[in-house]
């Protein structure tokens, strides 16, 4: 029986031999720092597999070859076959290792900005549409909720469209990053209980290290990789080939909280921008997140290690209902009395803090 390209590499070459051949020093028993995080001391294990005890990161020789150089599967196990002289049977000419896609500071800001602009444009339409069909009808009719927020915001939301559209650089920096400080407040407020209870630590793992919180940084590290396999199962589970299920959302945003599936999904999209088969406006999304120093010192990218395989078209459109689904999260139709009577209260608009949006 004829063996296939994957097969063929993975009979002649183990994860060891890869490890030795790239540049990674292993020490006795098999053991070396883990390329896929920042690990000062050994804390993964090479033989025929792989296997970080520190961050998790687990398989074959491909897929270490494939996470290693960025490489899709298929082109990482000609890598192997060319750099160990492995013949097979298809022809095919060398592989080039992928050129690394860079974002620069300033794409990141474009898209933040053309994120927040968008956001900020149908928070506008929808208080212009709440002035009207919320209105009194009467002089003695209590006014509704959603009037009194489109009285007290309307004004302050179409200023701060002025701006993000005008010439100063440091306004708009203003504008985007309040925006982006208050929305990332509303996704940890958000009172749902998820089974995994580990908080998700934004620091990078160098300030974790000099705070003495390394322990809470590989806890939400693990939690990450943990629910970016809970992605890829729940996806599969709920897609028929055709349409995605609406109640995947729901079902992964219950076990691991909105804040972390928003981060793992945003970080997928972030290390996967080349990628046409993501929407500009979900790309937009995705780098309104901040990742503090992805990239540890031997120039691996933290994020790989939970950015979600799914196939990239239905990955879309699970960000789309993800997205949906904190919305409604966010800011529930019903609101109790306690509620009625705070956004009844007036609220002096403030420049710098940034409306709560219902989009």
């Amino acid at each position: 029986m004829r063996m296939t390209l994957y097969e063929t590499v993975k009979s002649n070459v183990t994860t060891l031999q890869a490890a030795e051949r790239y540049g990674l020093k292993v020490g006795h028993g098999g053991m070396c720092k883990c390329p896929f995080h920042n690990d000062k001391n050994p804390s993964m294990k090479v033989d025929k597999r792989f296997h970080c005890f520190g961050c998790q990161a687990d398989g074959d020789v491909i897929s270490f070859t494939s996470r290693l150089f960025d490489l899709k599967p298929k082109d990482a196990a000609l890598k192997l076959s060319v750099d160990f002289g492995i013949q097979h049977d298809r022809q095919e000419t060398d592989i080039p290792d992928r050129k690394k896609h860079i974002v620069s500071d300033q794409d990141i800001f474009l898209h933040k900005l053309s994120y927040c602009y968008h956001e900020l444009a149908t928070y506008r339409n929808m208080l212009v549409q709440w002035q009207h069909q919320y209105a009194p009808k009467t002089p003695d009719e209590e006014p509704h909720p959603r009037f009194m927020e489109a009285i007290r915001n309307l004004e302050m939301v179409e200023y701060d469209l002025d701006l993000l559209q005008g010439d100063e650089e440091h306004e708009k920096k203003e504008i985007v990053n309040d925006f982006l400080r208050d929305e990332q407040e509303q996704r940890e407020a958000i009172s749902m209980e998820p089974m995994v209870k580990t908080p998700v630590y934004h620091q990078s793992a160098a300030y974790a290290r000099e705070h003495g919180e390394l322990e809470q940084y590989r806890q939400s590290h693990r939690a990450n990789i943990n629910c970016k396999r809970d992605i890829e199962k729940t996806v599969a589970a709920h897609f028929d080939g055709m349409r995605l299920e609406r109640n995947a959302a729901p079902e992964v945003i219950e076990r691991f909280g909105a804040e972390r599936v928003a981060l793992v999904l945003a970080a997928t999209v972030q290390t996967k921008s080349w990628d046409g088969r993501f929407s500009a406006v979900n790309k937009d999304w995705a780098f309104s997140f901040d990742f503090p120093d992805p990239v540890n010192d031997l120039g691996f990218d933290r994020r790989h290690d939970y950015a979600v395989e799914t196939h990239p078209a239905v990955l879309d459109g699970f960000i789309n209902l993800v997205r949906q689904e904190i919305r409604a999260m966010e800011h529930p139709i019903e609101k109790d009395a306690d509620e009625v009577k705070e956004a009844l209260n007036p609220v002096k608009p403030t420049k710098k803090k940034m409306p709560s949006m219902e989009r």
